[in-house]
């Protein structure tokens, strides 16, 4: 290993670290302790596997800080910029089937771009039923993408975008980066944290009793997991990792529990997945009995969404006094698309970053081409996304990162509190950095190296690739399986 090389590769990665850590709230000394390793990143114009590698290093320098807080010796932390690339690759994602390949699947016909009238795109997130529904029925054309395609480049990209978020799909115009930084969006996100967070009041007397375990940290906690999709997921499967009991709940028949969605994957590892009504009086109930047990909530619910269930800040500090809550949305949490659906490829597009990436292309296409956008090789045609979905990603790291700062918090004063982080916000820290100097590249997926640990699941006995990230003394692994949606009840382990 060439170690001056390693730490030259990872200027980024420090300098995103740093940021990241800050904005957390955590000592600036700390963060200059973390070592970086690997000489490789992914083909971009931007610094994808710096960010990938900094993330993740902000959920183990979490995890470090919290142990040695704790009275235990704070514990080395040292990330590898190359696994922790693969591990954002999605899908397939970190495991395999054992006696299987890599391979990369695409992202389905429904994830995907039209053109419109006035020469731009439209990216369509289309592969939630209620999602494709939605956008259909605001088109007034059948669900297949031949008939979307007709319809879209009727419109300019701006008036068929707002027509389609008004009925309640998920869709985004493509923006250069100059157009997202004089958006009124954009400029909102330019005085937000990377995240918001807010102290609890705390009530006398009452101290939870959970300290962390040296070996495996978060043993005996209980996380409660109502997030989506891929960002929450991934952070809360984290803490997992570390020993957290994790209790995912879905309403029944939501589009995540059905079909391939409900099948469960990777995401899943670590935890029980239970249905609930909170729409019923004992749904409401039951959700409130969990939350009194809970030591940290996760949810990725839209800004007033918790609150028309009648979920109020002030409901749940009566519940927990002291409990961590982590909350995530798309596109930051002021300004007007405050309340906006929002997914990765939707974020990236929105903010500039798929423009930017094929007008770098295009600057020298012999070199450059072909792109790598979500694992697949693609001209520059069109906007095109980076090589992972690194604002979900990262975001989830940094969503773990502050859960766990939460529990030191909790450690050191008695009082819970509320970090509030969203995509696009990561999504500036990368754009932010500007385009980066090539290195080798990372081809994914990778193929290894892997644990000798082997991990049950649904589909069979699967295998890991090697966590990115090491903590001295303190390994990452899951002790259950990943299960299919609705195959626990809504209770923890030991009611």
């Amino acid at each position: 290993m060439n170690i001056k090389q390693d730490i030259a590769r990872a200027t980024h990665a420090h300098a995103f670290l740093a940021e990241i850590w800050q904005g957390l709230g955590g000592a600036a000394s700390l963060a200059q302790e973390v070592q970086f390793t690997g000489d490789r990143a992914l083909p971009s114009p931007f610094a994808a596997t710096d960010l990938a590698a900094a993330s993740f290093a902000a959920a183990g320098l979490a995890v470090a800080e919290l142990m040695g807080t704790a009275g235990q010796k704070t514990p080395s932390v040292t990330v590898d910029r190359t696994l922790a690339s693969g591990w954002f690759h999605l899908p397939p994602g970190p495991s395999r089937l054992i006696g299987t390949k890599q391979t990369t699947h695409g992202t389905g016909p429904w994830m995907t771009e039209f053109a419109t009238g006035d020469g731009r795109w439209l990216r369509v997130q289309g592969s939630m039923p209620t999602l494709r529904r939605r956008a259909a029925e605001a088109l007034g054309v059948a669900e297949t993408p031949e008939a979307f395609a007709a319809e879209i480049c009727k419109y300019d990209a701006d008036d068929i975008e707002q027509r389609l978020i008004d009925a309640g799909a998920a869709v985004a115009a493509s923006r250069t980066l100059n157009d997202w930084r004089a958006h009124p969006q954009g400029q909102a996100l330019q005085a937000e944290p990377i995240a918001q967070i807010d102290i609890n009041a705390g009530t006398a007397g009452f101290r939870s009793a959970w300290k962390p375990t040296p070996g495996r940290p978060l043993a005996g906690l209980r996380v409660l997991d109502m997030t989506r999709v891929v960002s929450g997921p991934v952070a809360t499967r984290f803490l997992a990792s570390c020993g957290a009991e994790v209790l995912r709940l879905d309403a029944p028949g939501s589009d995540e529990s059905q079909g391939m969605f409900g099948a469960g994957n990777d995401l899943g590892l670590g935890k029980r997945w239970a249905f609930l009504d909170m729409r019923s009086p004992e749904g409401m109930q039951r959700f409130l009995d969990l939350v009194s047990r809970a030591d940290v909530l996760f949810h990725g619910y839209r800004p007033g969404s918790l609150e028309k269930l009648g979920i109020t800040s002030e409901r749940l500090d009566e519940a927990q006094p002291d409990l961590v809550q982590v909350r995530l949305n798309a596109y930051g949490w002021t300004g007007p698309w405050k309340e906006r659906r929002g997914f990765d490829s939707l974020v990236q597009y929105s903010t500039g970053i798929c423009n930017a990436t094929s007008e770098w292309a295009q600057a020298d296409l012999e070199n450059r081409l072909p792109l790598v956008a979500l694992g697949l090789e693609v001209d520059a045609s069109r906007p095109r996304h980076l090589p992972v979905e690194v604002l979900d990603f990262g975001t989830a790291y940094q969503l773990a990162a502050a859960a766990i700062r939460g529990l030191t918090r909790r450690l050191t004063t008695g009082r819970g509190s509320t970090a509030r982080l969203s995509l696009a916000r990561t999504a500036r820290l990368l754009y932010e950095q500007g385009f980066v100097s090539p290195q080798p590249v990372i081809k994914l997926p990778l193929d290894g190296p892997w644990e000798a640990k082997v991990y049950a699941s649904p589909r069979g006995a699967t295998e890991q690739l090697v966590s990115p990230l090491a903590v001295e003394g303190n390994p990452f692994y899951w002790d259950r399986p990943y299960e299919k949606a609705g195959a626990s009840v809504a209770i923890w382990s030991c009611d």
